[in-house]
């Protein structure tokens, strides 16, 4: 689901917990998928500007938050980059005939109450870069309402955790390669890296990642944020990635830091977030 594969851990006196947590998530995929044609964001880019769109609460929750990190960041980071990701082949044209009428940015997304957006110009919105964070976050919701005292939900390297213990986690380098542990308890981390999901186009090189100006960001080691929210954590490593202060910055208020190659010096970081 989220396009990556997604994981709780319980213990096995709470697996009947696991199956609500799941179905929020793949409720989720199904609402925020680029590639599903009953999306609410095929919806959304099918419809004229001005046009009030019915959204589920999931979707008009995650856009919101969009548009307040838009606005942090002075756009940084923009959920708007559908056009840049299709035309570098990371994501797909299906249905998208003119490429070049999704003129719009964040800034032209309107959430007008909990189920319904408006769009001032056309725009090609993928959430790949937010989405997966608020599906562990609201995982992790469900199984706190549902008594469970400890778990961890992992969707493809975004995860947090909860409970009264440490939970070991492994760091995977932009190779691909696993060097370092931390210990973390009560927090969610997020990473993101794209040395090895590149695309040569034109002689030039392309990645997932869409910095200031519409530029593909190129970055060879890998980028990883702690906070209190999956959500928060996710959006930010894109932000790291170009500007790590200002993620610092956004981060000071939500419990969290980028996490530098200095920090993990230490033993672990249990109990930091």
């Amino acid at each position: 689901m989220l396009g990556t594969f997604v994981e709780i851990t319980v213990r096995d006196c709470h697996a009947d917990a696991l199956g609500a947590a799941f179905e929020i998530i793949a409720h989720i995929h199904q609402c925020m998928s680029f590639h599903e044609a009953g999306s609410d964001l095929s919806r959304l880019r099918a419809a004229r500007p001005g046009e009030a769109v019915e959204v589920d609460r999931e979707t008009a929750a995650v856009l919101r938050l969009a548009i307040a990190f838009h606005g942090a960041t002075d756009g940084l980071f923009d959920v708007t980059i559908g056009r840049q990701l299709v035309r570098s082949r990371f994501l797909p044209r299906d249905g998208i005939i003119h490429l070049g009428r999704f003129r719009g940015t964040t800034a032209d997304i309107e959430v007008l109450d909990d189920r319904h957006v408006r769009l001032a110009q056309r725009v090609l919105i993928d959430l790949g870069g937010i989405a997966k964070g608020h599906a562990v976050d609201r995982a992790i919701e469900s199984l706190i309402a549902a008594g469970v005292p400890a778990a961890l939900v992992n969707a493809g390297g975004d995860l947090r955790m909860y409970g009264d213990q440490d939970w070991p986690v492994q760091l995977r380098d932009a190779d691909n390669v696993a060097r370092q542990m931390v210990n973390l308890r009560e927090c969610a981390l997020a990473s993101s890296a794209n040395l090895l999901e590149r695309h040569r186009m034109l002689k030039e090189d392309h990645s997932p990642h869409i910095g200031r100006n519409g530029r593909p960001v190129l970055i060879d080691h890998r980028v990883s944020v702690i906070a209190d929210r999956c959500i928060v954590a996710d959006a930010m490593t894109k932000v790291a990635m170009v500007d790590p202060d200002l993620a610092d910055e956004i981060l000071s208020a939500h419990k969290g830091f980028v996490l530098r190659p200095e920090m993990l010096l230490a033993e672990n970081l249990a109990g930091t977030a």
